[in-house]
This record gives structure tokens, sequence and C-alpha cells, in this order.
């Protein structure tokens, strides 16, 4: 027992070795059909750990020597296990508190400015191997030439680059072209094959060479995100492998990446050169045991506020904030930019700094620093506002040189309204406390140049000039019910309710000679015992001959209704398709039509119609009819009282019955009289091992179902009709014994039971 469990749980920690190391190693030889679902498990759990989708995984995995075919495979795999998200949020990364940004200032939810590069789906950098060589590129052992002579005389053949770096061409012999560029090699072999083809030449024949296959190289990545050995295209550049690679880790560096060959530092790359300037300059190509070194960063600062690109910025030596500022974009135009902070930590304790708009540009930050942009502030150095009854309310400015006073704004404003309050206006002022005083003003007086009241604005100030409320007074009424333009109308003097109808373009079709008018019961002494509060005349218009509603006079909030014809409905429909005579719409004529009724009116069902398989649809959802119990009886319930919208169904007759659900093949098989269930499920093959027979069930041509019962053991199917649907549902799997008190508990019943019949048969 004790060597099972110590196998088990050695098997369970190499399989959990196995998901954390699955990226990191040579997968060329792996094969996804030999991962067990445990294995398939832990490869998904270190994708997730890694914030990583299957398509960010692959071109890691082709760069490890996975061939495609075999990532395909394991892709199948991974998404038919619960365990990997079709899509896993990349989270930005937190930098706040004692986080490894080095930085107890940053800002939460900032990210490093180049991350970007690496976290975009859009962006690979991956060589387009569909592109002519380029004529420096270096070929090598591993890649793959066409050769081809076309002319007078022709030739072609396809050589790999062998390992001793020589190309073998048939009537040629070896040529060595390894570690010449593609120009001087393709010269070379020209010469070469030449000598053979002698119309080269003269130049009756052409000749032609190109890469059809790259061969791979080893590249190593160190201070990565993912850092291990990748085989990538000789096409390869720098920052392709980066990409593959993830990037550098959350310590390193994007300034300072280094391209090591032979044991020499031959390039220093700088991203931000390229995320800035478009530079690719430092995107070099890579050749076979190069190194990609990324280094930790020296330091990194955090702009946040007005900056239109906020984040995370790695600094080098003796770069101002101008520069970093530029990095981000510059400021947004809401910048404040006479008053930069800047917080910063020194050997004890943190301290602030206050940058200006002419000092910025020669402040050199230091690893650590957060410098923050304010807004400019929501309030204007020259804005006075007039409101209320002038032609052109708003804002408008003070002058540069002079003055402003009240009369003077109140004619940029294109003077008064006609309905203006002359004798009292309000100038709302702000107190240098930031309070506001109201000191009201007679307008007359202001607008005749008055000395005490025309008086000279401030920037902030708001004129409020009121309107003559007795003049703004507007009165309604209202018309409702079959008029074509129901509404409120302006209400005038005089008006009479043969004007109302006209501004409502009149009655409808459906109006009734019947008018009620509502309105409010004015009385100028109040009486507690007058219960009634509205009055109400009731009219009688002739809708062809409405003279006489010209003699109704209305008062303001009278409300009109315009009565309908109350025997007038629509008419309600009813569809009938399928195997009848007449198919069609058809009227409710009278209440409690019923389904019979309906095809009765249609002409009956035609000598193809299924009986068994009449349904109405409502709303819907299908209700069975019974067509032989209706016609028996047709007050019976099944006969349906149809409402309006339903529809009648009659399909013509189904010769077949269709087998579905846990059987070895849905199928239709054909309807044989008199034929059960079970002769149908073994026509489609029998019931698989999960088959539930015992819960079997028929679903009938008109909607209708009927299940499997049982009695005293016996079976009793459901009978089959055509056009039937045999539904074997599959058995629900069954959850397994996991500990040994459930099989001792278990154990324990059953040995109970034994005893009980034991002395019941004795």
């Amino acid at each position: 027992m004790k060597r099972i469990l110590i196998v088990c749980l050695f098997g369970l920690l190499s399989t959990f070795s196995f998901g954390q190391e699955f990226l990191k190693g040579d997968l060329s030889q792996v094969k996804a059909a030999q991962f067990s679902e445990a294995e398939i498990a832990k490869i998904g759990k270190e994708l997730k750990a890694n914030q990583m989708t299957l398509e960010q995984a692959e071109p890691l995995a082709l760069a490890k020597g996975m061939s495609a075919a075999e990532f395909m495979q394991l892709k199948i795999r991974l998404q038919s296990n619960t365990v990997v998200p079709a899509e896993v949020k990349v989270e930005q990364k937190k930098a706040s508190g004692t986080t490894q940004e080095g930085s107890v200032l940053a800002a939460k939810n900032s990210v490093v400015f180049g991350s970007e590069l690496f976290t975009s789906k859009s962006l690979s950098f991956e060589p387009n191997q569909n592109m002519p060589t380029p004529p420096n590129y270096i070929l090598g052992p591993g890649d793959q030439l066409d050769l081809n002579v076309y002319g007078i005389q022709q030739f072609g053949f396809s050589a790999t680059i062998s390992k001793n770096g020589t190309v073998n061409i048939p009537n040629v012999g070896e040529v060595f072209i390894s570690g010449l560029d593609f120009e001087a090699a393709k010269s070379k072999l020209q010469k070469q094959v030449g000598r053979i083809y002698t119309t080269l030449a003269s130049g009756s024949s052409k000749f032609s060479v190109s890469v059809s296959n790259y061969r791979t190289i080893l590249v190593t990545i160190i201070g990565a995100q993912q850092p291990g050995n990748y085989r990538l295209s000789a096409m390869s550049s720098v920052y392709n492998a980066l990409h593959v690679a993830g990037g550098p880790s959350d310590i390193g560096s994007y300034r300072k990446i280094e391209l090591i060959r032979n044991n020499k530092v031959i390039r220093t790359i700088d991203l931000y050169r390229f995320l800035t300037k478009g530079d690719q300059s430092d995107n070099i190509s890579l050749t076979d045991n190069d190194m990609v070194r990324i280094p930790s960063y020296e330091g990194r600062i955090t702009l946040e506020g007005e900056i239109k690109r906020p984040g995370i910025f790695e600094v080098v030596n003796g770069e101002n904030l101008q520069q970093i500022i530029r990095y981000a974009s510059g400021f947004t135009d809401n910048a404040y930019k006479n008053r930069i902070l800047v917080k910063q930590k020194t050997s004890v304790e943190l301290k602030v700094t206050d940058l200006n708009e002419t000092t910025f540009a020669a402040y050199v930050p230091k690893a650590g620093d957060l410098i923050s942009v304010d807004k400019i502030l929501e309030r204007y150095e020259n804005r006075v506002q007039i409101k209320g009854a002038v032609f052109r309310p708003g804002e408008y400015s003070l002058p540069l040189t002079g003055s402003m006073t009240i009369k003077d704004l109140v004619l940029k404003a294109d003077g008064v309204a006609e309905n203006v309050f002359l004798a009292k206006a309000s100038l709302v002022r702000q107190k240098e406390d930031l309070t506001k005083e109201y000191i009201s003003f007679n307008l007359k007086a202001a607008l005749n140049g008055e000395a005490g009241s025309n008086m000279t604005l401030q920037k902030e100030d708001i004129i409020m000039v009121f309107y003559n409320q007795e003049l703004l007074d507007r009165y309604s009424v209202s018309i409702g019910g079959e008029v074509r333009k129901p509404g409120s109308f302006n209400y005038v003097s005089g008006m009479t309710l043969y004007d109302l109808l006209l501004e409502s373009e009149y009655f409808t079709e459906l109006a009734a000679s019947s008018v009620t008018v509502f309105r409010n019961k004015k009385d100028t002494v109040y009486n507690p015992n007058d219960q009634e509060k509205i009055v109400t005349f009731n009219l009688t218009i002739d809708p062809k001959n409405p003279d006489s509603a010209a003699t109704f006079i209305l008062e303001p909030q009278d409300r009109v209704v315009v009565r309908r014809i109350v025997t007038f409905e629509t008419p309600q429909m009813i569809d009938l398709t399928g195997e009848i005579l007449y198919p069609g719409g058809y009227a409710i004529l009278k209440k409690e039509e019923r389904v019979l009724d309906f095809i009765q009116r249609a002409g009956g069902i035609t000598d193809e119609a299924d009986k068994e398989a009449i349904r109405v649809i409502r709303n819907g959802l299908s209700i069975p009819i019974d067509w032989k119990a209706i016609n028996q009886n047709p007050n019976r319930p099944g006969n349906l009282v149809l409402q309006a919208g339903d529809g009648v169904q009659i399909p013509n007759k189904s010769y077949t019955v269709t087998v579905l659900g846990g059987v070895m093949f849905t199928t239709e098989v054909p309807y044989k009289s008199g034929k059960g269930v079970k002769y149908y499920i073994n026509n489609s093959g029998g019931t698989l091992d999960k088959g539930w027979l015992k819960k079997v069930y028929v679903i009938y041509a008109n909607g209708s179902a009927s299940t499997t019962s049982s009695f005293l053991g016996i079976r009793n199917y459901p009978k089959v009709l055509p056009g039937s649907k045999i539904l074997v549902p599959v058995k629900p799997e069954k959850q397994k014994t996991s500990s040994t008190g459930e099989i001792v508990g278990i154990a324990s019943v059953l040995a109970s039971l034994a005893g009980i019949l034991l002395a019941v048969f004795k």
C-alpha cells in the first residue's frame, strides 16, 4: 500500500513539474497525443498563470521546436479542457507600495512605457518569408536554394546547404557558399553552373537563385518574461526575438538591451527610439548562437495627470524631464505648466519639488520620481454673463483695455426683449472669498446711463434680467380621442370648439357624434360644501356637419374628448396553413369560434392531411389537437376556442419515425403499422451503453408526448404513430465513491440487506 501511495505521489509531483516547465524546454520531440489529461490540465494552468492565450503561446511553442501540426492537436485538447479560457485579460501590473518597480510613489494601474509592444496581438515583428531574399543575407547550413536555368538550355534543382557549407549540384559538383552573402553566393553559383550550361555566358539562357526555405538559428534570450533558447528563422531580427520571449521581465530594461555575438556586445538597443521616432536601426538581423541580454533597469519614473500618455518611463543617465515628457507625447490641452509637482525619495524620507515651465527642461529626474501635472483652473479671467429677457443671452468677454458697464453688456446682447421687467434686475458678483453677493438695481435707470444703476462690471459677474410674468402667461386647451392630431394647443380669447377641431386636423373616420368638454369650476367664493370641482358638457356634434361646434366658446384649460363609434371593431384574424382546401387568413366572426369551425369554413382538410399532427400555434407555443375526439364531440375542451393571431397548422402525412438520443445512429425509419418502440430503436442500430431504455418517450406529430411506464417490472412503451419522434435519454453519470468510509458504509448496508433476505427466505 505504501509503495502505491509513493508511486502516485511521485507521479503527481512529476506532472506538476512538467506543467510548470513545459514552455521552457525543447519541444521538437513533443507529441500532443502522448499527454495525459492531468498533463493537459497542468499545461492549461501554466498558460493561465502566465496570462497567456493559446494564440500567444503558439509562436513561443513553434520557436521551441514544436511542429505546427502537433501544436494544433495540443490546442484542440487544451480548448476541450475547461482550465484554459478562450481569452485571458492581461491585467495591468500595479506599481505601488513595495513592488519590484522600486518606487513607493508609483501610480496605481500604471504600465511601463514600451510594454505594449509585447502585449499587442497585432505586433509580432515576424519576418516575411515571401519577400525576396535581401542581398546581404548570409547563407548557412540548412538554407534551401532553388536554382533555375531557363532559355535555350533549361535546368531546375533544389538543394540544401550541407553542414560542410556546400551544395551538391548535378553535373557541376559541390560548391562552397556558406558564410557568403546572398549576392556573392549567386555570382559564384552562376559561374560554376555556367561551366556546364555554356549559353549563360552568351546570354541565351538566364540563371536565377532564390531561398525557398530559410534555416533556423539558435538564439538565447535572458532577462525576458520567458527566457530560454529559441529556434527562430534565420530572417529573424532582434525585435522578433524579444516579442517571442514576451519582452523584458518586470525588472527588465527597455533602454539598454544588449545583442551579444561571439562574446562581444555588438549593439545596445533602445526601444524608445523605435517607439517615439519609428527608428528601426536597432532591429538588426540575428545570426546563429546570438544572445539577447536584457539587464535590470537603472531607474524608472512615473508621469501622471495632464500628460497625453501617463505611465511609467525608464530613464537613462543624463536625460532631462523635457525628453521624458516627449516620450509621453507631451502635455494635454488642459495642463497647467507653471507648476509641475515632483515627489522624490531621499535617503531617509520623501520630499517635494515645484518646477515651472522655465525650469523643468533643466531638471534631471531621479529613479523613483513621481511627477504630477495638474489641470488649469476651471474659471475665466475675463468672462461676464447675461441671462434672462435679452435677445442674445450668454457669455461675453471684458475688454482688454477700458471698462464695461451694465448698459454696454445689454447692448452687446442686442437689447432687452419686449416682455422685459424694467423695474428691477440683479447683479450676481463673486467676492474675494469666492462667496457670491446679489446686488439689485433698476434696469431702466441703468439703460438710461444713470451712475447709481449702470455699474462697472468685473470678471465672473452675472446680470439677471427678468421677464414680466403677466406678459408671459400662456394658456392652453387640449383635445383627445378620435381626432387626427390630439394634443395641447395655445388658447386665444374667443376660441371655439370648431377652431380647436380644425387645429387638431378634424375628426377621424371612427369618431362618434358624442363630444365631452371638461372645465375647471371657477368660483370667486370658496364653498366647502361644494364637492364638484369639474364642470362637464356633453355635446352632440355631427362629424359631417360640425357647424354647431362654432357656437361653443372654450375657456383656458378646457379638456375636450371625442368619443369613438361603439360598434366599430378591427377584424381579428386566424391563419390556416397546410393540407386544407382553402388555406389563408380568416376573420373571427363571433365569440368562441373553435378549431373545427374554422376548418369547416376553409372547406375541410385534404386527403393528404395528417389528422394526428394538427396543432394550434399561439404566441410561439404549439398546442396539440385531438382530431378524432373533437370530431366525435365538438363541445370538448380540446376543440380549442381560437384567439386573434392564432395559427392552425395541418401538416401532410408522414410515413417515417425519427429515432434520436442515446442510439447508435440518429435516423428516420419507415413507419410500419403495429410495430413498437423497440422495433424502431433496433433499426437505428440499438442503444448506446448510456442509452436509458426505461425513460424512453415518444413525441407525436401534433406536439404531444407520452412516456414509458412500468408495472411490476414490466415496461409499457408508448404507442408509435406515423411522424413520431422516439427519444432515448442518456443515463446520468453516477458519482464514484472516493473514500474508504463511503465504501465501508455501502458494504454495511449490503450486509444488513443480505441478512434480512436470508431471514425471509428461511
